[in-house]
């Protein structure tokens, strides 16, 4: 877990956006898993939401980008999905001590992996952002899978996003 000491810049489920365009970004925290067949994943949280970037032999197949703030991307909807890329989002409203219970469980659940990178926001302790590698299939054809989940005590949302991903099927695309 890392204690930032910079404020987060989004602060509600409806100011992110999407995008699998290169964003160039300062991860405030990150955390980079190597995978079999030259694949790494790196998991990066920003003052202004996460990024994903997925690589093959240290050149880049894919950047995701969840944040507030990015000229030129989609808002962030229920579904995206194009070739072997999806991602799917959900917005929960929830009381302060469900929020309070969930970020607790979010932190408690993920410390200690080597595959997870959580931050904590100054202002608020359940202001969180984490990320995770979920799963990832067998040898670099396969799927890899990974979950974020975004904490906003100010608004009551949890914002969590599952995404999965077929580097081959998106490179015959």
């Amino acid at each position: 877990m890392t204690l930032l000491d910079v404020p987060f810049v989004d602060v509600r489920g409806d100011t992110l956006r999407w995008t699998l365009a290169p964003v160039p970004c300062a991860p405030l925290a990150s955390r980079t898993v190597l995978l079999e067949g030259g694949m790494s994943v790196t998991l990066s949280v920003l003052g202004a939401s996460h990024q994903v970037v997925v690589r093959r032999d240290d050149r880049p197949l894919l950047h995701e980008t969840v944040a507030c703030g990015i000229a030129e991307a989609a808002p962030l909807a229920t579904e995206h999905a194009t070739g072997g890329y999806r991602l799917a989002s959900h917005v929960r409203e929830v009381g302060p001590d469900e929020l309070a219970a969930e970020a607790s469980r979010l932190v408690e659940g993920l410390s200690g992996r080597t595959d997870a990178v959580v931050a904590h926001f100054p202002g608020d302790p359940h202001a969180v952002t984490a990320l995770a590698l979920d799963g990832v299939g067998g040898t670099s054809a396969g799927e890899i899978t990974w979950r974020t989940w975004h904490t906003y005590p100010q608004t009551g949302e949890i914002v969590a996003t599952t995404t999965s991903y077929r580097p081959e099927e998106v490179a015959r695309v």
